[in-house]
């Protein structure tokens, strides 16, 4: 059994540490000012990779200078691997994926003494940088293609993971929906609500996507991602929003025996809005993974623009109810074992 441990720091990023291993799933730490911070950027002295589900503001800042900073290989969509490019993060340190990606991952050490050849590496094309071969990996990452959630509009205050939304404003309703909203909308947001108008946390928000040398970020998700890694032969799958596609999720192998899942907004199934509820998607969700062992929620925490909440109550009793899956509940900045 490999010793791993996780850590949340709200939203959808953890830290995971296996194998020697310090991973990052989104990094999206230095936040807007009126959220608690759990971890600065410029705390982080060590990271060997760095997933990212996708390239809007709550996911990918950070990412340039965490890796800039460690050395950390960034895996992640061609619109948030562009946007690091240009952010500076060396060419050697990018891996563009879009789902189907089996990726080897290796400690630090071993992929100094591959640059070496100190080491066996893996077949490469003359300019390629060399990486170790394949057999001296710690553990891997499958990669496949997910979906962003929707959001009803409006957006109440308060999501409740029990309310059950029907039908569409359109028969066209699609993720394009959440591009257009996030380029014209909310990282327009001064543009739509008069300054007086405006609380503490619109501002904050504003300042902060506004601020595009720190931050960076897109209005296009750029093709949501999910990871599943395989840690000493057992799935750990990380699902950042409440988005998938039944027969990519119902056909991962092996089956996670931990599932990371998004819980906040209108389910997205199979690129269509979802007749259901939060919680029912979830129960779904867990049935094609066979019912992983544990879940571990994730975007249901504090909001600086609404929705403020998630109310994850009606998801729990339903996973509880109708599922023979365990709930493991982090706390923010807290360090928690996990059994792989």
């Amino acid at each position: 059994m490999t010793n791993t441990t996780i850590e949340w720091f709200g939203t959808t990023t953890f830290r995971l540490r296996t194998g020697g291993v310090t991973i990052f799933l989104d990094t999206w730490l230095d936040r807007p000012s009126v959220l608690p911070q759990y971890l600065a950027v410029s705390d982080v002295a060590e990271a060997d990779y760095i997933f990212i589900s996708h390239a809007h503001f709550d996911h990918l800042p950070g990412a340039d200078r965490i890796a800039i900073r460690t050395g950390a290989i960034v895996v992640a969509n061609c619109e948030a691997i562009n946007l690091l490019r240009v952010a500076g993060v060396p060419e050697e340190q990018l891996l563009p994926v879009s789902g189907g990606e089996r990726i080897p991952l290796f400690t630090r050490t071993v992929r100094d003494q591959a640059k070496r050849d100190e080491v066996s590496t893996a077949a490469a094309l003359p300019d390629q940088p060399k990486t170790p071969h394949h057999s001296l990996a710690v553990l891997s990452v499958h990669v496949w293609p997910s979906l962003h959630a929707f959001l009803p509009n409006p957006h109440p205050d308060v999501m409740d993971t029990q309310t059950v939304y029907t039908g569409g404003t359109t028969p066209y309703a699609c993720t394009l929906d959440i591009t257009h909203g996030m380029k014209y909308g909310l990282l327009q947001l001064e543009k739509l609500v008069p300054k007086e108008h405006m609380n503490d946390g619109m501002r904050s928000f504003t300042n902060y996507v506004n601020d595009r040398k720190t931050n960076v970020l897109s209005h296009c998700d750029g093709g949501q991602l999910m990871f599943n890694l395989i840690i000493n032969g057992n799935g750990l799958l990380w699902n950042a929003h409440l988005g998938a596609y039944e027969g990519i999720v119902s056909r991962i192998e092996p089956k996670p025996k931990i599932a990371i899942l998004g819980i906040a907004g209108r389910a997205n199934h199979d690129g269509r809005p979802f007749d259901g509820s939060a919680a029912q998607f979830a129960v779904k969700q867990l049935h094609w993974l066979d019912q992983p062992e544990t879940v571990i929620w994730c975007m249901h925490d504090e909001s600086c623009i609404a929705p403020y909440k998630v109310d994850i109550t009606g998801a729990m009793i339903s996973v509880e109810q109708e599922t023979t899956s365990s709930i493991l509940a982090l706390t923010p900045g807290q360090q928690t074992n996990l059994y792989l």
